[in-house]
């Protein structure tokens, strides 16, 4: 089977790997490079705690306890060093509809392994931090962070070993079509690849890329900030994930932090932004003080596509061939969508789990009358 997958994020290239681990014969285009958009600038926090609190549709729901067992089974599929099951130490009021204890207490109920901490027990085992002494810690050892840049790399690296085609710099400018079906991609130069199916999983440009079939799939995209200091003595400061009331801190490979400050309590759109990389460093010296006068080694935005009501998987009855796969969190996600993709457009599976999923979910609502200037035109009505 003859596939093109559109876009070298951690989706794409997730993608791009099992359909040619299993048989395929992929192209994957990327516009630019590959890692370059959101999976570079991307917290990359795998993480239980909240997050199996949540109420969720129960196709996800069912999916979500699947995500780290398939992690720590891609650590042995691939080797390198770029999971880091560091735990996170989280405090303060991830979610406003409940307290941090009643969201640790649903989350072992639903089977996560947590401890629930007090100020000194954190002092004694974690150390390097300025917290209070009447606050509560929910601390996940199983958690950690990926280091999406250098998974990508792995995961490209094994994909042209098994014949599979990597294309940088080569944008999809259409598509084409044999009566409705996409029977294959135009590139900017004018070059043709027919293909049995197509991929898009370009995330923040997953719009356009649907556009240029015809089909519109809405995708909130919400600019999230990523702070990274200078290196720091890793002595001094916590190496696991700091989860606090306003911003996140994990270790980044150029040994300085990773600081993805919002704000806020946690929300679908991670809170606010604000404030200069200096500011927020300083911001975050408060509790950890080992970063008083660290300086700024970068500062990036990634934009997050979030498509309203959840992730986007799967094709349009009358777009046969595109296939979509557009989701928020593309980092933790990536290798369920690839393994889902694989038993849909290999097996000839329909995989129940991803029935909420599917985009035409966008079609089934009709808009009311006098919404737009020519809806009585169109409905054949008076205004009078």
């Amino acid at each position: 089977m003859k596939i093109i997958v559109i876009g070298a994020g951690s989706v794409g290239a997730h993608i791009a790997y099992r359909l040619q681990e299993q048989g395929a014969s992929v192209q994957l285009l990327e516009a630019g490079s590959r890692a370059r958009g959101t999976s570079r600038s991307s917290f990359a926090w795998l993480s239980s705690f909240p997050q199996r609190a949540w109420d969720e549709e129960p196709g996800r729901a069912a999916l979500r306890p699947t995500v780290h067992p398939r992690f720590h089974e891609l650590v042995d599929e691939l080797g390198g060093d770029w999971m880091h099951w560091n735990g996170t130490l989280a405090w303060g009021a991830p979610d406003e509809r409940a307290s941090l204890r009643e969201l640790a207490e649903t989350c072992l109920t639903r089977g996560v392994t947590l401890e629930i901490l007090n100020a000194d027990d954190v002092r004694s085992r974690i150390g390097g931090l300025e917290i209070a002494d009447d606050d509560e810690f929910v601390y996940e050892a199983g958690s950690g962070w990926v280091d999406a840049p250098a998974l990508v790399d792995r995961l490209l690296a094994r994909f042209v070993e098994l014949g599979g085609i990597l294309r940088e710099q080569t944008t999809v400018a259409e598509f084409i079509r044999t009566g409705d079906t996409v029977t294959g991609a135009v590139t900017a130069s004018g070059e043709q690849i027919e293909a049995d199916a197509v991929i898009n999983a370009a995330g923040s440009w997953g719009s356009h890329i649907a556009a240029l079939a015809g089909v519109a799939l809405p995708v909130n995209l919400v600019p999230g900030l990523m702070v990274y200091t200078d290196p720091v003595d890793p002595a001094l400061v916590p190496r696991s994930v700091m989860n606090s009331p306003t911003w996140l801190v994990r270790p980044h490979p150029t040994g300085g932090l990773a600081i993805h400050w919002r704000g806020s309590a946690m929300t679908a759109t991670h809170g606010a932004n604000g404030w200069s990389p200096e500011r927020i460093v300083a911001d975050v010296a408060k509790t950890i003080p080992a970063l008083n006068g660290v300086g700024v080694a970068d500062a990036r935005i990634g934009i997050r596509p979030i498509p309203p009501g959840g992730p986007i998987v799967g094709a349009l009855p009358w777009t046969p061939g595109l296939y979509h796969v557009l989701s928020h969190g593309g980092i933790g996600w990536g290798p369920i969508w690839a393994d889902l993709v694989a038993r849909e457009l290999l097996d000839g599976e329909s995989v129940a789990e991803l029935t909420a999923m599917r985009p035409n979910r966008f079609y089934l609502q009709t808009p009311e009358l006098g919404r737009f200037a020519d809806d009585f035109e169109q409905a054949g009505l008076s205004r009078l």
